[in-house]
């Protein structure tokens, strides 16, 4: 798995286990559109920092552009955006490491919908979900 100088390996990362799927399209380095067209991503993990997924385009690894990023993760619908900081080779198919910008959007929300898809997938780890909650109290601080 690739590597990203910026974000500690420390983080939590929720592994979607049952495909979940979202629309990604190219934005420019302002957020504005790049092109109408969609491709659909198979999402891999989660954090609040950024998310990993992959898909059969080959995007570079550049802050040049942004990905957006359209998705329903515990029932509620997100968009998300970040940039590409690494790329790999995965059966026949490119596996990449995407990190938010900026930085703090929306993380308050995504740590509680993190937290709920940790209760939904496994409800009996609960040292799991009472850091996440510490995280999302933090949040709001």
């Amino acid at each position: 798995m690739g590597s990203d100088p910026y974000i500690p390996r420390t983080n939590i990362r929720i592994h979607l286990h049952e495909g979940v799927t979202a629309q990604a399209g190219l934005l420019d380095e302002q957020g504005l559109l790049l092109t109408s067209s969609t491709c659909s991503v198979l999402i891999m993990n989660i954090s609040r920092h950024g998310l990993c997924f992959m898909s059969g385009l080959r995007f570079p690894v550049n802050k040049g552009y942004m990905l957006d990023f359209q998705m329903n993760l515990a029932g509620v619908a997100m968009n998300l955006r970040g940039h590409v900081v690494w790329r790999n080779n995965r059966d026949n198919q490119y596996e990449y490491g995407i990190v938010f910008h900026p930085p703090n959007r929306l993380r308050a929300v995504l740590v509680r919908m993190l937290n709920q898809e940790l209760l939904r997938q496994s409800p009996q780890q609960y040292k799991i979900h009472a850091l996440y909650r510490a995280l999302n109290h933090k949040a709001y601080q």
